[in-house]
């Protein structure tokens, strides 16, 4: 080309932070330098700003004009949303400063950046940046240089169009790369989206003296225009967002270089034709082909291109409501993270109507509050028409910022409410890292609800990509494994408890999913390694939850899926894991893990298989002689399921009905109604003779009239003999000697039996208190029958005098009592007269005076005396 560049050199170079020096504004890092601008991150009162620097090698430049230009823009585009024009401009000496906010991520790192945009995110950066364009071009603004790096968008997919280049040339020489690469080439990427009207052809000397070299100095262009309009048109700027939304829209391919630009600017369209037809929507395909198109006189102005494609590549709810809405969050006052969740928590229900564009659905009622199955009823939207995305990218993009923890809650709920209605990717990609975060730093309460919903949001995916396959056991599982050791609180190990087995068999549910869809190459062996993988991390999650030392964390495991837990293990590792610890609940002094035992056992079992039935039998056992009655009936109806089920044999069917038919009498109705259930699934079960020969001479006894059908629980229920009066069984088993009381008993009973009557031994003094106990026993309700009842009952009131006795002797077994040898208080006994004041005549003489006056006030009250003979006969 033979031009020879001339410029004033540097008389020395000086670092970044050099130039700082004496300003407000703190350095912070450089972000890049060039011949033009060197670029810096800042610090000032306002926050984070970007300030680029043009160092005054020749303090004779002309700057005010640009500077005046600059706060013209400044004014000029205050109201536009999205638009950021520079918001300072300072002239010192050395140097010119121009600063504006900083904002992280520019639309080219975004392109490239994980999770990657999906359609219907690129239609609203599309759409924003010709609403950019509107808004400046309105103004009679054009921005002179866009290109990605000059599109800046905020994490949840705010554009904002800045960087506005009314300082750099609006002509180029066609033949001359030299002022392109100095004012626009700052990114070293070689891609070119200036307008081709804008590239013109250099002078020659003999046509413009003095005009014979392009002089792009270390500043701004001296000699002015290089013709005589040097105005930019709206035009220019639609070609430029053409390139810059093709190469968005083309997976970051960029459309032209310098040579290829110049190319097309000369006719050659075949480059331009392969990129537009990579691009199969055909609304967007003429967009873009009109915004590019090589004569300017065909591109349309931005706003005429947001009017053609409303309703047509853009949705309707784009333009009546959510730029109108969103823009809320982007304009001052700027609202803090809390704000913003508040707010969206409270319009979310009309945000899914809106942007679901389904009459049917009607999200202002949740369906399933806190729930974890899948919701079948609502339409899931296809992933190009899913506008639920743009909402989640807002809930998503405040979650780390957010300070209170009632409005982390109302993220998750958001996120919960969200995840029904939109794609399984979504939820993979873009809320499961949210959740995760706010399960692992957060307070106690917002780990309970990441977990709920978790769990929740984790069960409604049902289409599982291929490299997502090891989500569970590389991501999800080691990121929450903490949360069930013991320094978690106590309410997180109990929703640790309560989803474990959900998130177990959404686990089963990915890796089946996934080997169901994997190419047919895919070894059998790489499943079993996974699985054994999945094994190992839920059986530590687990055995921290079975060991705890909480029992309510134990008793919630037992409760929430027990069963599943087993069905995840297998037969085998059930039978290890599960059963030879949950064994050890019996021996906990919780009243209600004890029954959750008994609730779930029957299922683990199931399982397990009849092979420990074994092993079972002498635990159901040891649930006839709990302390608490209702322990009792589910041990007693955990019996009765497994008998329902097959899993106990039939030899110790009889045996197990002979040893608890004294049951049958138990003053409790909820064990009476138990224990006939139990008899009568026993009767459906064996034979009849069996019945007739082994199970009715056992409870014959107990019937007050004979009975046929046995197998029906209510019939054997209503011929059952009055039970034990439950004052009596209160006060034999607070009785300290049982031993004594059943031999009286069965000496009674040898005396009522024998034709001939015997004498009856006599109590010396060291049985007062069993004579007193007969006496009170006998005002009670005492009879032969229930000397019967009670001798029939004998094997057990050992047994349970013994667990009283124990529950009364452990200070850690309170129950809810007020023992008072447990507090170590000292109880001492004051007479309420003296003993040896009178003789036992004197006092026998007193007691019938005594009670003579009882008696007499008591019919005087019932009968209708005047009141002065009542008086009367009250002081005799």
């Amino acid at each position: 080309m033979g031009n020879q560049l001339v410029g004033i050199a540097p008389s020395q170079i000086y670092p970044m932070d050099h130039y700082f020096s004496g300003t407000e504004i703190v350095f912070e890092s450089n972000m890049g330098s060039t011949r033009f601008f060197k670029v810096a991150k800042a610090k000032s009162e306002e926050g984070l700003v970007v300030v680029k620097v043009f160092v005054r090698h020749d303090p004779t430049l002309p700057l005010e004009y640009h500077k005046e230009r600059l706060e013209y823009i400044k004014k000029s585009l205050a109201n536009a949303v999205n638009c950021l024009p520079f918001q300072r401009v300072e002239l010192t000496d050395k140097a010119a400063y121009i600063t504006r906010e900083y904002v992280k991520h520019s639309l080219y790192d975004r392109v490239s950046t994980r999770p990657f945009l999906t359609t219907l995110e690129k239609k609203w950066i599309t759409f924003q940046i010709l609403c950019a364009l509107n808004q400046c071009h309105k103004q009679k603004i054009c921005h002179g240089d866009i290109k990605l790096e000059n599109i800046l968008i905020t994490s949840w997919n705010w554009v904002l169009l800045s960087d506005f280049a009314s300082f750099k040339p609006t002509y180029l020489p066609e033949d001359n790369p030299a002022d392109y690469t100095y004012f626009f080439d700052t990114s070293r990427r070689r891609t070119c989206y200036i307008a081709p009207e804008r590239f013109v052809k250099t002078f020659s000397s003999d046509d413009a003296e003095g005009y014979g070299a392009m002089l792009p100095t270390d500043s701004l262009v001296r000699l002015g225009p290089y013709i005589s309009d040097n105005t930019l048109v709206p035009s220019m700027d639609i070609f430029s967002a053409g390139c810059a939304l093709l190469e968005l829209w083309t997976e970051g391919t960029a459309p032209f270089e310098l040579s290829q630009l110049l190319s097309y600017r000369s006719g050659e369209n075949e480059l331009v034709y392969k990129h537009l037809e990579s691009i199969e929507n055909e609304h967007l395909r003429a967009l873009l082909g009109s915004m590019i198109n090589l004569n300017s006189m065909y591109r349309k102005s931005a706003e005429d291109y947001l009017d053609e494609e409303r309703g047509r590549l853009f949705p309707e709810y784009f333009y009546s409501f959510l730029q109108s809405y969103l823009q809320m969050f982007s304009s001052s006052p700027i609202m803090s993270p809390d704000d913003k969740i508040l707010r969206l928590h409270s319009d979310i229900g009309h945000c899914i109507k809106v942007l679901t564009n389904d009459p049917n659905i009607t999200p202002d009622v949740d369906e399933n509050p806190g729930g974890s199955e899948m919701t079948d009823n609502c339409q899931r939207l296809p992933p190009e028409q899913d506008g639920l995305i743009l909402i989640i990218t807002v809930v998503t993009s405040c979650i780390r910022g957010l300070k209170q923890s009632n409005t982390k809650i109302c993220s998750l709920d958001i996120l919960h409410r969200l995840c029904k209605y939109t794609t399984s990717e979504t939820i993979l990609d873009r809320i499961l890292p949210y959740i995760l975060h706010l399960a692992q730093y957060a307070t106690s309460k917002v780990q309970v609800q990441a977990i709920e919903t978790l769990t929740s949001c984790l069960s409604m995916v049902k289409q599982i990509p291929l490299n997502d396959a090891n989500v569970f056991p590389e991501y999800i599982l080691p990121s929450i494994e903490k949360l069930c050791s013991e320094p978690s609180a106590v309410i997180v190990r109990v929703a640790f408890a309560r989803n474990i087995a959900k998130l177990a068999k959404i686990a089963i549910y990915f890796l089946e999913e996934t080997q169901r869809n994997a190419p047919n190459d895919m070894p059998a062996r790489r499943y079993e390694a996974e699985l054994n993988a999945l094994h190992d991390i839920i059986q530590q999650n687990v055995l921290s939850l079975l060991t705890d030392t909480k029992p309510i964390v134990k008793q919630t495991l037992m409760e929430s899926g027990i069963c599943d837990l087993c069905g995840f293990f297998g037969k085998e590792k059930a039978n290890d894991i599960i059963l030879s610890h949950i064994m050890t609940f019996l021996n906990d002094e919780d009243k209600n893990l004890r029954g959750s035992f008994y609730d779930n056992i029957a299922g683990v079992a199931g399982y397990v298989g009849w092979q420990a039935s074994d092993i079972l039998v002498p635990l159901l056992h040891q649930g006839f002689t709990d302390r608490e009655e209702f322990v009792i009936s589910k041990a007693i109806r955990a019996i009765t399921i497994l008998i329902e089920l097959g899993h106990i044999k039939k030899p110790t069917i009889t045996e197990i009905i002979k040893e608890t038919c004294c049951y049958l009498c138990h003053p409790n109705l909820w064990i009476r109604h138990e224990i006939c259930g139990m008899i009568s699934t026993a009767a459906r079960t064996l034979s009849a003779i069996d019945v007739q020969v082994k199970i009715m001479p056992a409870i014959k006894r107990f019937l007050k009239i004979p009975l046929i059908q046995v197998e029906k629980p209510d019939l054997l229920l209503d011929c059952l003999q009055p039970p034990i009066p439950q004052q009596i069984y209160d006060s034999i088993i607070r009785f300290n000697d049982i031993q004594m009381l059943v031999n009286e008993l069965e000496i009674r009973a040898i005396a009522r039996n024998n034709p001939k009557p015997i004498l009856m031994p006599q109590h010396d003094d060291s049985s007062q208190g069993l004579r007193n106990l007969f006496c009170r026993l006998t005002s009670e309700g005492l009879n032969d029958l229930v000397e019967m009842q009670l001798l029939a009952f004998k094997p057990y009131l050992f047994k349970l005098k013994h667990k009283s006795q124990q529950e009364v002797d452990e200070p850690t077994s309170g129950n809810g009592r007020i023992v008072i040898t447990r507090k170590n208080v000292v109880c001492h006994e004051y007479p309420l007269a003296d003993k040896f004041s009178k003789s036992p005549q004197e006092t026998r003489k007193i007691f019938q005076k005594f009670s003579i006056r009882l008696v007499l006030r008591f019919r005087l009250k019932c009968t209708r005396y005047p009141l002065q003979v009542q008086m009367k006969a009250f002081c005799l």
